[in-house]
């Protein structure tokens, strides 16, 4: 019975570090969308980040794991399109999306107002504890309202990655963000393709 138990232990244990080797071989593919009034980015099920009707557009790019599907869409409607799209398009959470969406819990909500520093380079960021970080680039006053499941803690600090928002620009095309063309730093063509 020991030998079963320590066979057992140190194959939960071999997966465990290969689950965690290739999640960390993976680097994570920041994504920017240019976010106007009135409108808002769903990120996964997990968080929303909205811009109030009275600000103007800034452009948010999204540092989270590849796997959290980012979702823009008009602020008025997002309860719904969330609930109609959770664990299909809108992931996390996995299937069954609205059952899964229930067991998160209830949404609060924090407003912040961000100095925009210009269009060359982020303001600041907003860290949401567990799920990543958004930076927020654009001039003149952002009215922005985060929500987040009671408990994830939201801090808003000065950018740690202040210029990349530019080479992570994407476009939405309805199911998924496409990374736009063009050539990096280093003068090779990109692959094109943003998140999956």
């Amino acid at each position: 019975l020991f030998c079963q138990l320590n066979n057992l232990f140190l194959f939960t244990l071999c997966l465990t570090l290969f689950r965690v080797r290739n999640f960390v071989n993976r680097p994570v593919e920041a994504v920017s969308f240019r976010v106007g009034p009135g409108k808002c980015v769903l990120i996964g099920g997990l968080a929303r980040i909205e811009v109030a009707s009275d600000s103007k557009p800034f452009l948010f790019t999204f540092f989270v794991s590849n796997d959290i599907k980012l979702h823009p869409t008009d602020a008025s409607k997002a309860d719904e399109v969330l609930r109609k799209l959770a664990g299909d398009i809108i992931t996390p959470p996995l299937d069954p999306g609205p059952e899964r969406l229930d067991q998160i819990g209830s949404i609060e909500y924090h407003d912040v107002e961000i100095d925009g520093a210009g269009w060359k380079e982020a303001a600041a960021d907003i860290s949401l504890r567990g799920i990543g970080w958004i930076a927020v680039t654009g001039a003149g006053i952002a009215k922005v309202r985060i929500g987040v499941p009671e408990g994830i803690g939201v801090a808003v600090r000065p950018p740690l990655m202040p210029f990349d928002m530019w080479e992570a620009t994407a476009k939405y095309t309805g199911g998924r963000a496409i990374r736009k063309g063009g050539k990096t730093k280093t003068g090779k063509y990109r692959s094109g393709v943003g998140r999956r």
